[in-house]
């Protein structure tokens, strides 16, 4: 099972928030509500360009 880790991505997202977009934002908000579960490597790897983190920074295997 995959899962986001959400304190990683809201700190994230707060260093961040000057350089991304709204639009950007809520992207990765509604994909952070989907879950990680079935999300594809596309999303994720769009997730780590916008937030300039790697894969195991945000998801973590359980």
């Amino acid at each position: 099972m995959i899962r986001f880790k959400s304190t990683a991505i809201q700190k994230l997202l707060e260093e961040r928030k000057p350089h991304i977009t709204l639009s950007t934002y809520q992207h990765i908000n509604k994909a952070m509500d989907k879950g990680a579960e079935g999300m594809d490597a596309y999303v994720l790897s769009n997730i780590c360009r916008d937030l300039k983190c790697l894969p195991n920074d945000i998801v973590e295997y359980v």
